[in-house]
């Protein structure tokens, strides 16, 4: 049940911070969409690959895993809104700009979470 919390929480707030993220880049419906589905689907891989690896590598500090898989996300995701920025009615524009700087705020978000609870 745990584990359900952690995957919960952190793709809720995930979604909200990168929606919030990508209202400033102006992205507008239906490009909100496709952001909300890449991050339901990069998300959970992404918790659950750092999650087990910290539990493999207990002497590996998370941060040192964490960082390899947020550029993998960042790269898999600028490359998904670049399919969709080529067309006018998705509204993504500057799509690796998105992806970094929403999953830079993101990340750095629920990083704070984690230190001050």
């Amino acid at each position: 049940m745990i584990i359900l919390r952690m995957f919960l929480v952190s793709l809720v707030l995930t979604l909200i911070i990168e929606t919030v993220v990508a209202l400033f880049w102006k992205v507008r419906m239906p490009g909100l969409i496709v952001v909300w589905l890449v991050n339901t689907l990069t998300n959970p891989p992404a918790v659950l690959l750092a999650w087990q690896l910290v539990r493999l590598f207990p002497g590996i500090s998370s941060l040192v895993i964490q960082l390899p898989i947020e550029c993998i996300v960042i790269l898999v995701e600028a490359l998904i809104y670049c399919g969709f920025a080529k067309k006018e009615k998705w509204t993504i524009r500057h799509p690796g700009l998105l992806s970094v700087t929403a999953n830079v705020i993101s990340w750095s978000i629920g990083l704070m979470i984690r230190t001050f609870r």
